[in-house]
């Protein structure tokens, strides 16, 4: 019971709105008999004179052990069967997972299947969900081979999880909806680096849009996505990618559980630049979101309130990050903090950014060094740093094929290195955000790890001291006792470290 009044609060009991007094809000049609639904599966006795379960404490119970212990779906079933099989033959219990979830639906646990293209083109979704042909590529939504079924089978199925009703629970609980509030009236400002509110992207966004921040049930999010295998089959081409995202309103010892993750996106392939047309129902509702908001209980206080939300910046590795942001991470001008003044060059049959002494302070030792680097001194300016308005700008001046459309490798030198406009820029903060993308320390730790302990420990495999780093010295003209030997017509390289 604790579970149906904290789903419909304004079931038993009349809740004020802000301002205003003695105001019922009311349900609607829909709502009220997933209310009367739930209600009555949580009054009727599993069995006859079973005094200790109804049908949904039984349902609740056992699918919280589903979850906690990791069982399949079809190892569930079974034990179902058995359960009901155990039970008196006149019992209420589901027979197998599907009918148990028909249960949990009126809890808002449920999620949308949406059909997509099969070149990745578009969604079936609002405009186009009626339709069964792709009007670009001409692909048909179902397969050949489930024209005489009675139920069809799609080219491409996305599941999306709306993200409203998993923020308005997080004030449904009254220990959540206080911690909601944590980062504003619990924080301690010790001048130490321990919650993201303490950063100066955060505090850039509270003095651009005071409005927002003048509420601390505002949500802040975090959105994370990264694509593997599903079947830990390294020779199979199947990837998932599933999109979360993650409340930063919470205390640093939370909000990083993964009861707090929230998974918003599943795409059962790597989607590529294509990433923008999976992001589609998301981006949506985090712009009505942050537009229009909604109307939300507060447990702790009884009241409602119009909660809105903002996504602060995204988390990913290297090769995500050109899909979220839109800018190639390969070839000569793979820095999206450089872009066109990046320093390249091609070392050791790969594509290498040296340079980065233009990060140092002016007057630093080692910008006069030359030997002990490339060969030159190192008197270039940093980059100059992009603001999102200038970016945004330079993205509405170039003209991107469409997803759907087939291009070639080669881009216009007018793009540079961009693939396309992200759809993040459709928010109407982003381009405002001082930090937008992020790149995640685990990849970053174990890339650095590999490289310096495959060199240092000479690796196969793993070293960066080959014969072609040598033979590239010796071109460079630095570091002469690292040159290759010459033995004749061999060349010989002696085991000594790579580092002078």
């Amino acid at each position: 019971m604790d579970i149906i009044n904290d789903v419909f609060p304004f079931a038993s009991t009349n809740i004020n709105q802000e301002g205003e007094d003695s105001v019922p809000t009311p349900m609607d049609s829909v709502e009220f008999e997933q209310y009367e639904q739930l209600l009555k599966n949580a009054n009727q006795e599993l069995y006859p004179r079973c005094e200790s379960f109804s049908i949904l404490t039984a349902i609740v119970e056992l699918m919280h052990g589903k979850i906690k212990y990791r069982l399949s779906n079809l190892c569930f079933d079974y034990f179902l069967g058995v359960f009901k099989r155990m039970l008196p033959k006149d019992n209420c219990l589901p027979k197998d997972q599907r009918h148990a979830q028909k249960v949990l639906n009126g809890l808002g646990l449920g999620y949308e299947k949406i059909h997509a293209y099969k070149n990745n083109c578009m969604l079936f979704y609002k405009e186009n969900e009626t339709l069964d042909t792709c009007p670009i590529c001409k692909e048909l939504r179902f397969k050949m081979t489930s024209h005489n079924r009675m139920t069809k089978i799609p080219q491409k199925v996305m599941c999306y999880l709306p993200l409203k009703p998993r923020l308005q629970r997080l004030y449904m609980s009254t220990h959540t909806a206080i911690d909601m509030r944590w980062h504003k009236e619990k924080r301690v400002d010790d001048d130490v680096m321990s919650h993201p509110v303490d950063g100066e992207a955060w505090k850039k966004f509270d003095r651009t849009f005071p409005k927002f921040a003048a509420n601390p049930r505002n949500v802040r999010l975090g959105l994370a996505t990264d694509g593997f295998n599903l079947y830990r089959v390294l020779n199979q081409h199947h990837n998932t990618w599933p999109i979360f995202v993650f409340p930063y309103n919470l205390p640093p010892w939370k909000c990083m559980k993964k009861e707090y993750m929230m998974m918003t996106v599943l795409i059962t392939e790597d989607p590529g630049k294509s990433i923008d047309v999976y992001l589609r129902p998301l981006v949506d509702e985090l712009k009505d979101l942050w537009t229009n908001g909604m109307h939300t209980y507060d447990k702790s206080t009884r009241k409602m309130f119009t909660l809105r939300a903002a996504v602060m910046w995204t988390m990913n590795d290297f090769p995500t990050y050109a899909m979220v942001f839109g800018w190639s991470t390969k070839g000569y001008m793979a820095c999206p903090i450089c872009m066109e003044d990046v320093t390249s060059c091609w070392h050791a049959g790969k594509v290498c950014y040296p340079g980065h002494r233009r990060w140092l302070p002016w007057d630093h030792e080692w910008r006069e060094k030359d030997k002990e680097f490339d060969g030159n001194t190192g008197h270039r300016l940093r980059p100059r740093e992009w603001s999102g308005d200038e970016i945004l700008e330079q993205l509405n001046r170039l003209d991107f094929a469409s997803f759907e459309k087939i291009v070639t490798r080669t881009r216009p030198s007018t793009h540079l290195n961009w693939t396309h406009k992200p759809m993040f820029f459709e928010l109407p903060y982003w381009s405002k955000l001082k930090l937008r993308h992020n790149l995640d320390v685990m990849h970053v730790e174990k890339n650095v790890f590999d490289i310096l302990m495959g060199t240092i420990l000479d690796i196969e495999g793993k070293t960066k001291d080959t014969i072609k780093a040598r033979l590239d010295l010796e071109r460079m003209g630095i570091r002469r006792g690292l040159w290759m030997n010459k033995d004749g017509d061999k060349a010989r390289r002696d085991l000594e470290f790579f580092f002078p």
